[in-house]
């Protein structure tokens, strides 16, 4: 894609190119802080492809003026003639798919929970839902916090198109609700659901449905039974269902429930930790 130039900002180098957005890693000159630019390439004749986008941003304003901690921060939204772009905060200790190998264990994967659970939070709390809640989309600071990025990209995107052109969605059935799967109207218990199927993933560090096409894998978060953790995790069963609960309103309802759930989990075992020692 060759180098983009950003006024007041070093091109360093390309991070990645979809069908909608480039992202580019490039230095701020007035602070010499490293930032992500993300950009998203707008075609003036397609006029059906500006209300999408519009609405992209508009849930990045909303989530810019979000403080916290587990919530990515978002240094500026600009729009040009032919593309828009957001300038956000540079993680260097990557995202979370890069460390769930076989799994992690129990008390850290309880801890990225909980932190993920206060971002969920904080994001529901101003009306943005993520959409695309996965591994890649949690992201490292060099302090060992965490945050969010990439929200609302569901939106931008048809969906059809999202499940044909399968080198762009790369992954995210993986991680479906059942209801966004079918395309019907979706909530912050989808969110829930996603960060269930993040869950069990840390968890045992293997996915829970697999299947040979992206509607398999859809259909499966539909119909298939929920997946069982090993018997040495099953104190976490009762969490891992109330989160993937196939039915909206059989789940765990909001991210201060989930939080509340984890936090008393890891009360738990810390308890009988204790008892042991």
């Amino acid at each position: 894609d060759g180098e983009f130039s950003l006024k007041g900002h070093r091109f360093l180098r390309s991070l990645g190119t979809g069908s909608t957005a480039a992202v580019y890693l490039m230095e701020k000159l007035s602070t010499e802080r490293l930032v992500v630019v993300k950009v998203f390439r707008q075609v003036p004749d397609e006029v059906e492809r500006f209300g999408p986008l519009q609405r992209f941003l508009q849930e990045y304003e909303l989530v810019s003026g979000i403080r916290h901690p587990n919530v990515v921060n978002i240094h500026e939204l600009g729009i040009a003639d032919d593309l828009a772009y957001i300038a956000m905060e540079y993680f260097a200790g990557g995202q979370l798919g890069e460390r769930i190998g076989n799994g992690l264990p129990l008390g850290q994967a309880l801890e990225i929970m909980a932190q993920i659970t206060h971002a969920l939070a904080a994001i529901h709390k101003v009306g943005v839902l993520h959409r695309d809640l996965k591994p890649a989309n949690i992201m490292f600071r060099d302090d060992g916090s965490l945050a969010l990025i990439d929200f609302g990209v569901a939106k931008l995107r048809d969906a059809t198109i999202e499940l044909s052109g399968l080198g762009e969605i790369c992954g995210t059935p993986y991680y479906m609700s059942p209801e966004q799967g079918e395309g019907a109207e979706v909530d912050e218990r989808s969110d829930i659901y996603s960060l269930g199927v993040v869950f069990y993933e840390m968890l045992t560090g293997r996915k829970p449905y697999l299947a040979g096409s992206p509607m398999g894998v859809i259909r499966k978060h539909a119909h298939a039974p929920l997946p069982v953790l090993p018997e040495a995790l099953a104190d976490c069963q009762p969490l891992l269902e109330g989160m993937m609960a196939k039915s909206p309103a059989a789940r765990l309802a909001a991210a201060e429930t989930v939080l509340a759930e984890v936090e008393a989990l890891n009360g738990r075992l810390l308890a009988e930790a204790l008892q042991r020692a």
